[in-house]
């Protein structure tokens, strides 16, 4: 029975309940269950965070960029292809995925100058240097990305 409590009070010290709306996306309710359900889908990594405000927090922003690619990933993508490329997995991860090969890894463009550039000053591969290039390319374009879909909605956090 002790366990039940300290259970209980580890639960309810964040102040989360689970009907609880901790955010709003284009006027529509975010509830803590949303995140724990999708924090759930994800791996146990993404699970710890429901142990902490600031974790809660993280996976809320995680959250809400999602549901902004999606949106704009079922106006984009052409889902006739999409679900025969991405066969074993869900709809909505094969539209995130399309679209984001099209909007970002398909408008990345790495020259052998900048390589060969790339390699000389760190030392390093060509393989080793493109492949470094095009880490730093494509977060630096899903971030221009993630911006760019966000202006195009209204997200209000309702936990501080």
């Amino acid at each position: 029975m002790l366990w039940l409590f300290f259970v209980f009070t580890l639960l309810t010290s964040f102040g989360f309940d689970s009907n609880q709306v901790i955010a709003e996306f284009d006027g529509k309710p975010i509830k803590y269950s949303d995140i724990k359900n999708y924090a759930n889908k994800l791996s146990d990594e993404y699970k710890k965070l429901l142990n902490s405000k600031e974790g809660v927090k993280k996976l809320l922003d995680y959250y809400i960029k999602r549901l902004a690619i999606l949106e704009e990933a079922k106006k984009a993508v052409s889902n006739r292809g999409v679900f025969n490329a991405h066969k074993g997995i869900d709809k909505e991860a094969a539209y995130i995925i399309a679209y984001l090969t099209q909007e970002v890894d398909q408008k990345i463009e790495i020259s052998e100058k900048e390589v060969e550039e790339y390699a000389k000053k760190k030392g390093v591969s060509k393989e080793v240097a493109y492949r470094e290039i095009l880490s730093a390319k494509r977060r630096e374009r899903f971030n221009e990305l993630i911006k760019e879909l966000l202006k195009k909605h209204k997200v209000k956090i309702l936990i501080k």
